[in-house]
């Protein structure tokens, strides 16, 4: 068992952030492993996702109450399932981004993150607590942007939400190459994802916006899978990922409580 998992069934629940620190005008992704680390662990859950409900992302503030990174409306799919073969694993990307319609970051400060997810009736699996950085924003009107509620449920809707473009259009032309990407996203400018496919954190935000199953096709998503590593397409795709197209990723910080 790795450091940053607990398994059960045969199987592990793996958390990180895709970045350990990230300012308070840029948004936070995290990226979320189901890996079969035991002989034929049978079907799980294919909805590794937080629109769907079987996956959850708990976030707590050093001394703090944990809040649930979340959907603004409620989802009702039907279950789907997958099997994974010994030594693969379902690969996901989730915006860490708000709590329903608030900000699930309000302040800079060391947060805790937490994972579970219902993986098959009877069997919830938990990842070990990991620690993510908010830190002040270096842009006060972006950081501004990503606090409005309007923003906020364009930006997890994949599209224009009230009185969000003005907001919007700044977020497109952030340095981050993230928060560009799930801007342009709700923009609906599919050709400027395409030109900026090559960064993996396009296809990262993509998925984590669009997620694989819990959305149906889409062009924008399409977009950027031409230009996408093995890794990166597997999370658009929602596709196990064999051991033979696993690239190396950081090691997590555990979470330790501190400032």
């Amino acid at each position: 068992m790795t450091s940053d998992a607990h398994g059960g069934g045969g199987l592990e629940l793996r958390l990180r952030p895709v970045a350990a620190s990230v300012p308070l005008d840029r948004i936070a992704f995290g990226e979320v492993e189901l890996v079969a680390v035991g002989d034929a662990p049978g079907p799980v859950s294919a909805r590794l996702n937080i629109v769907e409900g079987d996956l959850e992302i708990s976030v707590t503030p050093a001394g703090g109450t944990p809040v649930r990174a979340a959907w603004p409306w409620p989802v009702d799919s039907a279950p789907r399932s997958l099997v994974l073969a010994p030594g693969e694993r379902l690969v996901a990307c989730v915006p860490l981004l708000a709590a329903g319609s608030v900000p699930l970051f309000p302040v800079p400060g060391r947060y805790e993150l937490l994972a579970r997810f219902a993986a098959r009736p009877g069997l919830t699996l938990e990842s070990n607590p990991v620690a993510l950085v908010r830190t002040a924003a270096h842009d006060a009107a972006l950081a501004a942007g990503l606090g409005d509620r309007d923003v906020l449920q364009s930006l997890l809707g994949a599209g224009v939400i009230g009185a969000a473009s003005p907001k919007l259009e700044q977020l497109a032309d952030s340095s981050d190459a993230g928060t560009a990407a799930a801007a342009n996203l709700a923009l609906g400018r599919t050709d400027a994802l395409a030109e900026a496919a090559d960064d993996p954190a396009v296809a990262r935000a993509v998925a984590a916006l669009l997620p694989p199953g819990a959305t149906g096709p889409d062009e924008r998503r399409d977009a950027v899978v031409p230009r996408a590593g093995a890794r990166d397409a597997a999370v658009l795709s929602g596709k196990p990922l064999g051991e033979e197209a696993q690239r190396a990723v950081p090691e997590p910080q555990r979470w330790d409580g501190r400032e």
